[in-house]
């Protein structure tokens, strides 16, 4: 494994006041095998006109590779003179047959700090040059233009063999803390919880409560419902989980919650960006949706006439014949047949009960079947949500807009007050939860 010194040079390279300059002080005491240095235009005049960068490293460790990179840099002091240049070189010898180490005292402030972030970012070895006087070198005259080369290196005070060794290899907690927390916001934001959490779960920089918070979302976009509501059930004094204390069913508590946990889900996937799954989640949660409807607002009690998965016609019959009708009519010429109730069936049946006011509350059912002709009877979607189930397609929201007629939001919120119309919760609340968990997390990194 070779070791390899990425080393910019300032006005204290290569020696200073009889001292070295940061980049000759690393070489002295890590003996790199190569030493890349990192020259602005002026630096590299200087280079070219006595090679007194090269010089230096060549008298201290004569068998050493030197790799010198000439940049047209003017003004490093600015950020944008460099960023593009800096990184990629380094990146460039950061492979796995090279150990790397960094040098993070010479060049200008902004590039310092650039090497210490790319120090962090890589886990790459950085190191500091403490001053001889330990304090700043502003004040201490630098090596002039005219000044001989060898002999400023024979008048080093660190030629000594008793000279102090003042590399330090500093922890960089800040920059890692920074970056940590720069990750765990982008990530959150991308609402991409399970890389947030397998991210700081062992970090020393994110508190606890930041963890419980990121956990509890993780939590949630798998189902996990109940183990999420051990971890966190309120925060910053808000609620997480619907109060469904008023549905006096177990079971049926269970159901709305199931369903609310269900719509987040389809809520982060469309936040996410992915049509597709999109269409296909839209699709199970309204068969799911309705189902409770007409199972908990509807006089057609449809649970009733199920076998197992299955809606029987044979029980239709029986119980609902004039249901049974207006089905086999929609369903003409080969008329209804028992199966699983998907949604064109589900549907039909809720525009039924609408008709003939079989509706336990009819207050805001009209505008409920509004909407539900405004999804599921359109042809649009039920050819996408076939297409994104069936075949790998080309799904994009510009699709959607041209096959439904509303972008991936407006259907979003089309099903968000469909569901307020059904479930006995305030949905439009309890479709907040991924804001609220992210804004705790924001008050809190920025504490």
């Amino acid at each position: 494994m070779a070791r390899i010194l990425f080393s910019p040079i300032g006005d204290t390279d290569p020696v200073r006041y009889c001292y070295d300059g940061a980049c000759l002080h690393i070489v002295r005491h890590y003996h790199p095998d190569k030493v890349v240095l990192f020259l602005t235009k002026a630096m590299s005049e200087k280079e070219k006109n006595s090679q007194r960068y090269s010089k230096s490293i060549k008298h201290v460790a004569p068998d050493c590779q030197i790799d010198i990179i000439h940049t047209d840099i003017e003004a490093a002091h600015l950020y944008d003179s460099f960023i593009d240049i800096l990184p990629a070189e380094v990146h460039k010898i950061n492979t796995e047959e090279n150990e790397v180490l960094l040098n993070l005292s010479s060049g200008t402030p902004q590039i310092k700090t650039v090497m210490a972030i790319l120090s962090v970012e890589n886990d790459l070895k950085g190191i500091q040059v403490i001053s001889p006087n330990k304090a700043s070198n502003s004040q201490t005259p630098h090596m002039e233009d005219e000044d001989d080369i060898e002999a400023v290196l024979q008048n080093n005070f660190d030629e000594y063999p008793d000279a102090e060794n003042r590399c330090q290899e500093p922890p960089l907690q800040t920059i890692r803390a920074f970056g940590e927390r720069q990750r765990l916001l982008s990530l959150i934001h991308m609402y991409e919880y399970a890389g947030a959490y397998s991210l700081i779960k062992g970090s020393s920089h994110i508190s606890q409560e930041i963890k419980n918070i990121v956990h509890h979302a993780v939590l949630r976009q798998k189902m996990l419902k109940n183990e999420a509501r051990k971890i966190l059930s309120v925060v910053d004094g808000m609620k997480l989980f619907s109060n469904v204390s008023n549905i006096r069913n177990k079971g049926q508590q269970e159901k709305v919650e199931n369903l609310i946990e269900y719509l987040l889900n389809v809520i982060i996937t469309q936040r996410k960006g992915y049509i597709g799954e999109l269409l296909v989640k839209c699709n199970s949660y309204l068969c799911e949706l309705l189902l409770y409807h007409l199972n908990n607002n509807s006089k057609v009690k449809l649970n009733e006439c199920m076998s197992g998965e299955r809606l029987s016609g044979h029980k239709l019959q029986n119980m609902y014949p004039e249901l049974l009708e207006y089905l086999d009519k929609i369903f003409c010429p080969e008329g209804f047949r028992s199966g699983a109730p998907n949604l064109g069936v589900l549907c039909n049946i809720c525009y039924y009960i609408d008709e003939r006011a079989l509706v336990v509350n009819q207050d805001g059912h009209d505008s409920m079947v509004a909407i539900l002709h405004k999804i599921a009877d359109n042809d649009g979607f039920r050819k996408m949500r076939n297409s994104a189930a069936h075949n790998i397609a080309n799904t994009n929201e510009e699709r959607l807009v041209s096959m439904l007629g509303m972008h991936s939001q407006e259907l979003l919120h089309l099903l968000v007050k469909l569901s307020d119309y059904i479930l006995p919760v305030d949905v439009k609340k309890a479709s907040s939860v991924y804001d609220i968990l992210n804004q705790a997390v924001e008050k809190r990194i920025m504490v």
